[in-house]
């Protein structure tokens, strides 16, 4: 894999339902490889990014004996992924030029990575797409897009999601999250509920 340049997604929690073991991380590592971490499928994966990270946390601990370095969580989920997708040039980095994706989140511990390994869902501050908001706290959310999006509650946390687009020609863009989510529950009946 190393010699070929080849990239690795790393999604534990499903590899552990499934088979009872996960990928050897350490090894892939030792041979340079970039390894990013995903969330697999809903029937075995984990329902969030933040969940699979706190998985391949205890696998680190508890099977690799801490082989995974404090310093590689993070480019696990921003960097490593967009040069897996071959989009180093567009995301994966906050430097003058990219695409200004952004998730802030709160602070769950004075150290940056101890405190995204303790983030949830409704840790989720705001999330930034292209340079524009389109989610995050209802406080925050109103602050910037007044009456504009939509209202959310996420495990008790009020937030507001931008979901439809009035800058864009593109079919169905101007769509709310209502909108969509009343038609896939009138052609779905057995849909999953949206959030938490």
């Amino acid at each position: 894999m190393a010699q070929a340049g080849a990239k690795l997604i790393w999604s534990p929690q499903s590899n552990l339902v499934l088979y009872g073991q996960t990928t050897q991380i350490p090894l892939a590592l030792k041979q340079g490889i970039a390894v990013s971490l995903g969330v697999d499928w809903n029937p075995t994966g984990s329902d969030d990014i933040f969940q699979e990270l706190r998985i391949a946390a205890k696998v680190n601990e508890e099977q690799f004996a801490g082989a995974i370095p404090k310093a590689n969580w993070i480019p696990m989920v921003t960097e490593n992924p967009a040069k897996a997708l071959a989009l180093s040039d567009k995301i994966g980095t906050l430097v003058v030029g990219l695409k200004a994706d952004i998730t802030v989140l709160a602070s769950q511990a004075p150290d940056i990575t101890d405190s995204l390994l303790k983030t949830h869902l409704q840790d989720v501050q705001m999330v930034w797409v292209g340079g524009e908001l389109l989610y995050g706290t209802d406080a925050v959310v109103q602050a910037v897009k007044p009456d504009l999006c939509e209202p959310l509650l996420v495990h008790g946390s009020s937030k507001r999601i931008c979901v439809k687009d009035t800058k864009s020609s593109a079919p169905k863009s101007d769509q709310t999250k209502q909108q969509i989510q009343s038609i896939l529950q009138a052609n779905m009946t057995n849909l999953a509920p949206l959030v938490p």
